[in-house]
């Protein structure tokens, strides 16, 4: 479709980045709506080199066409009723390499119609960027954001206080902006690493340090970004196998399930939680591919046991080393969407993985 700008091939780089060896840290992007997102975006993306060539003049060309000024956001602005209204309506999941890592910026839309399109977003993040107009200084939608990064566990996060050029570049105006945010950030249990004074259209200090701001002498936004800690890899963590059903074929018990983290392998003892018991892998079954030793994090497969144990839907297959806690006292945050308010002494269902109790 004509009207589709793809800030890149995120398939390609997406391939490129598993044949590396390399695991992209996820990057929302949110903030109010016209306090410069996708703008901000659109020059990063320009600024790394992680444009497709022929992308910017593409762009320049629209505007042209438009009678306007050229505009980053178009870069990532992809849909049409994006363009025209100048706002982002979904989550675009962008992709964009420094010289220390990869990452995938996930686009979230700023209007309050959208917010439930934002959480989608954040919910998948590793690390937050936070936008806020310099001249404008914090707002409600600001606020709100923040809050829900909190809610929602992001505990990497970055401020840009954008449209410095606005504001003359003044420090004092992005010390009250940056006291403001940091007060508010505070209060709901969140801390920005670091607060970063920018002008997305000029490109100051998102990958290069700007002469415009001399006292300013913190890390830019590709820096800042470039200092967060990657999430922990899936494959890295302890096995865990929720049992999605048991077929039987022929003198076979397959149990089948999606491996959410870790890794397993031919002869290994797995421990199914609750149930306590045991048994060593014997075959790992797959459909219309050659039967594998091992499988990995992300796998849907089926395993065969040396020995015929009776386990259900919705036990976890685990190794002894790492093995989920049992318990029946937890803390949570709980969204509660129901009609009728969470009471005590209520009985609910609950599902966790693929059990339901």
């Amino acid at each position: 479709m004509d009207d589709v700008l793809q800030a890149n091939d995120g398939a390609a780089a997406a391939k490129a980045a598993a044949d590396d060896g390399r695991d992209p840290l996820k990057v929302v992007v949110v903030g109010h709506v016209d306090h410069g997102k996708s703008t901000l975006i659109g020059r990063l993306l320009h600024d790394t080199g992680s444009l497709p060539e022929g992308k910017a003049e593409a762009v320049a060309e629209m505007c042209r066409r438009r009678g306007m000024p050229f505009e980053w956001a178009f870069v990532t602005d992809a849909l049409r009723a994006e363009r025209d209204q100048g706002i982002t309506i979904d989550v675009s999941h962008i992709w964009f390499r420094t010289a220390a890592r990869d990452y995938v910026l996930l686009d979230a839309p700023g209007h309050r119609e959208f917010l439930r399109n934002m959480v989608t977003g954040a919910a998948a993040s590793d690390a937050a960027l936070l936008v806020i107009d310099a001249a404008e200084g914090v707002r409600d939608q600001s606020k709100r954001h923040g809050f829900l990064l909190s809610l929602l566990g992001v505990r990497q996060l970055v401020v840009a206080v954008n449209k410095m050029d606005l504001v003359g570049y003044a420090e004092g105006r992005f010390a009250e902006v940056s006291h403001d945010m940091s007060t508010y950030l505070a209060s709901v249990g969140i801390t920005a690493q670091y607060i970063v004074p920018v002008s997305a259209r000029e490109g100051a200090n998102l990958v290069a340090t700007s002469a415009e701001m001399p006292w300013y002498s913190g890390p830019t936004i590709g820096g800042a970004l470039d200092r967060f800690a990657p999430t922990p890899r899936e494959l890295d963590l302890p096995l865990r196998l929720p049992v999605q059903d048991i077929y039987k074929f022929d003198a076979r018990r397959i149990i089948a399930g999606r491996i959410e983290s870790g890794r397993l392998a031919v002869g290994d003892t797995l421990l199914f939680s609750p149930s306590g018991k045991t048994a060593r892998v014997a075959g790992i079954e797959t459909w219309n591919a050659p039967t594998p030793v091992s499988a990995l994090a992300g796998e849907s497969i089926g395993i065969t046991l040396d020995e015929q144990i009776f386990i259900e839907r919705g036990e976890i297959a685990s190794h002894g080393e790492g093995a989920p806690i049992l318990t029946d006292v937890f803390r949570a945050r709980v969204f509660w969407l129901g009609q009728k308010p969470l009471g005590r002494g209520q009985r609910y269902r609950m599902k966790y993985g693929t059990a339901e109790i």
